[in-house]
């Protein structure tokens, strides 16, 4: 599989502006779940309740595709992380090490 996606600055930004819950710590942070591959955004630590969810799945051909990279890698879905550069996800301990999802590419 290929590491690399090449996107446009206006992709990554509105790739950010899905979020419900603003992190200090990350520009955006989704879950995708591994029975129907629906994505939705962070709005709480731990587990998200199904009410609680909102999809995004098809808002973004950049978030669809990550997701489907992290399936592919994490058979058992869960929470992801954007960076401006890159995509990846921790293991479910607190220290658990980053995995790369894939590293953006951003044109103009």
């Amino acid at each position: 599989m290929d590491d690399f996606l090449t996107l446009t600055q206006a992709e990554f930004d509105e790739l950010k502006a899905l979020q419900r819950t603003k992190r200090w710590d990350w520009p955006a942070v989704f879950s995708v779940s591994p029975r129907d591959g629906e994505i939705w955004p962070y709005v709480r630590r731990g587990y998200t309740p199904e009410q609680e969810r909102e999809p995004v799945s098809g808002l973004s051909r950049v978030i669809d595709e990550v997701a489907k990279r992290y399936l592919k890698l994490r058979s058992d879905g869960g929470r992801f992380f954007i960076h401006d550069k890159l995509a990846f996800y921790k293991g479910p301990a607190v220290g658990d090490p980053r995995h790369l999802i894939v590293i953006f590419k951003i044109t103009d």
